[in-house]
């Protein structure tokens, strides 16, 4: 297990940081740690399935509490946005420089290096969304020993397959589940700079606050009902912090 204990500092009670806590090592004690999903490469549809019911969900419940602990900072320490990559003026324009494309290479027993990003404003319950960070600038979790590497991660998206009319089963790349669960650690060990982020960007378009929120489908059915009830009453004291409009 490779969560740490949330500290005295955080804003949103530490009950409901335990609570996540313990929800992620239910994910650990179910499917392994992340190196071990992506060591695995690929999974049946139905495995993939059941993880990602249980992956929404937490990620569900760290944005509920990121959305807390935004809401108790000051604009001031928000810090500023992040400027575009722009070219030193010429005549007047600005040119944008192309990013140079390099090779990354992913190890499964190397989670720490993994470049990951957390979604705080999915675009729907299954996928995708604007991403908030990069979870690797901010520390990864501590890496657990295993001896199988993992090849590049373009092989593991390479080995989905899918035959209906051989009657073949379909598999899926375990490496987009294991970063997402890599990048949950992330944010569960270290919250304060998502919460920043998500505080500067709520701030700016508060009508994003119900984005965050959104709840997977098996949210009431994961979480206890003691546990809803102490979130929902502390984002409903969250959202006028966040929404002046």
């Amino acid at each position: 297990m490779t969560t740490t204990a949330a500290p005295d500092t955080r804003t949103a009670p530490l009950p409901l940081w335990r609570s996540a806590g313990a929800f992620i090592t239910t994910l650990f004690n179910l499917f392994g740690a992340p190196q071990d999903l992506a060591a695995d490469h690929t999974l049946t549809t139905k495995t993939h399935a059941l993880i990602l019911s249980w992956l929404r969900v937490a990620e569900a419940f760290l944005r509920h509490l990121l959305l807390i602990e935004a809401s108790a900072l000051d604009c001031g320490s928000c810090g500023a946005p992040a400027l575009a990559r722009r070219s030193f003026s010429e005549g007047g324009s600005s040119r944008h420089y192309a990013r140079e494309r390099k090779r990354v290479e992913f190890f499964a027993n190397e989670p720490e290096t993994w470049r990951v990003s957390f979604r705080c404003f999915p675009s729907s319950p299954a996928c995708g969304g604007s991403v908030i960070g990069k979870a690797n600038d901010e520390g990864g979790a501590p890496a657990q020993a295993l001896d199988a590497f993992a090849p590049h991660r373009t092989l593991s998206h390479a080995s989905r397959d899918s035959s209906p009319a051989r009657g073949g089963a379909k598999f899926h790349s375990a490496w987009p589940i294991a970063e997402r669960f890599e990048a949950l650690l992330r944010v569960y060990n270290n919250p304060a700079p998502y919460a920043r982020r998500l505080a500067r960007r709520l701030r700016a378009l508060p009508r994003l606050i119900a984005t965050v929120l959104h709840k997977p489908t098996d949210f009431e059915h994961r979480l206890d009902e003691d546990t809803r009830v102490e979130l929902d009453a502390h984002i409903d004291r969250a959202k006028p912090e966040l929404d002046s409009s």
